[in-house]
């Protein structure tokens, strides 16, 4: 979406957010070859590349990786963002040991399902609906 700046911010305790417009996206890198991306807003695509390069940049680092998605603050993502996630997934399938998911509305958990099945990558990605569940298997990766 024309308009809107990417805004790339390192925050005091490390993480890093990108946002522009409506949307934002946080990455928490965590030493156990594990990466917890937490997304809010409407994705219209505002970022870009922007937040797909960072996993990238993150599985240069470290292979396999344990990618955690925290989007239950998510109000909606474009076809063209998910598309962009199906891709995603179906390309580096050998370099993620696990994709988790945490979706939040119904909207954005049958998106997450739809790039789920679409992207054919069996059962790598997980989908949860309970954040005390997702909460508790990324606490127990970051240990």
């Amino acid at each position: 979406m024309k308009g809107n700046e990417l805004n790339r911010a390192l925050l005091p305790d490390g993480r890093l957010r990108l946002s522009s417009g409506v949307c934002s996206f946080v990455f928490r890198r965590f030493p156990s070859a594990t990466l917890l991306v937490t997304i809010s807003g409407n994705d219209r695509g505002e970022l870009g590349t922007a937040p797909l390069d960072e996993i990238r940049l993150e599985l240069l680092r470290s292979k396999p990786l344990e990618l955690f998605v925290d989007a239950r603050a998510v109000t909606s993502a474009s076809a063209a963002v998910s598309r962009e996630w199906t891709a995603f997934f179906a390309e580096h399938r050998n370099d993620l040991k696990r994709v988790v998911m945490l979706g939040g509305s119904r909207v954005v958990n049958l998106t997450l399902a739809i790039a789920q099945h679409l992207s054919r990558t069996g059962n790598l990605i997980q989908i949860h609906s309970d954040p005390q569940v997702f909460e508790a298997r990324l606490a127990a990766r970051a240990a």
